[in-house]
């Protein structure tokens, strides 16, 4: 009954509707291109802004110079260029993202890649995503070989022969 309503409080009495797994990744990118997308027009409103109001010469105090179209539009057409670099770069890098659904063997933990073909999860995550792998040991397996190896070797000492003592008068 507690568990009941410790779930109805954490999902404010409506039923979880299920996500995709990759969709956490897409939420990210679309926030990402988002304030990428802001940034560049905040930068192209400063131009026009300086354009026109001549920001320099308010600010800093140096002689006016008269607006110029034509510099406003190469300035802007520059911060457009570098604005489709980084949507295009960020796009790249997204792809280096492993998302979506993978199909992994519970026993050797390899991957399918396809109907007939296994990869082992370091190769598969190497070729997939720009992640570097380190090998450990999480604690429940460390406890779970510390138990094995007892065994191993309770099992060792009872299998140990006695040693052969020579027949007596045997010389």
């Amino acid at each position: 009954m507690k568990k009941e309503a410790s779930n109805m409080s954490e999902t404010h009495g409506h039923a979880k509707s299920y996500r995709h797994p990759s969709q956490g990744a897409r939420d990210g990118l679309v926030g990402v291109a988002f304030w990428q997308f802001m940034t560049f027009i905040m930068l192209i409103l400063l131009v026009w802004l300086n354009e026109l109001m001549d920001l320099a010469s308010l600010w800093f105090g140096v002689p006016p110079s008269p607006p110029s179209v034509f510099r406003g539009c190469v300035i802007s057409i520059g911060t457009i260029v570098v604005a489709l670099a980084t949507v295009g770069h960020t796009y790249v890098q997204q792809k280096q993202i492993i998302s979506g659904l993978l199909t992994v063997c519970s026993s050797c933990r390899r991957i399918r890649v396809d109907e007939k073909l296994w990869e082992q999860l370091d190769d598969y995550i190497a070729d997939h995503s720009v992640a570097l792998i380190s090998h450990g040991i999480c604690p429940l397996c460390f406890e779970a070989m510390k138990q094995e190896l007892r065994k191993l070797d309770a099992d060792n000492a009872a299998m140990t022969i006695p040693s052969v003592q020579s027949p007596p008068g045997a010389g």
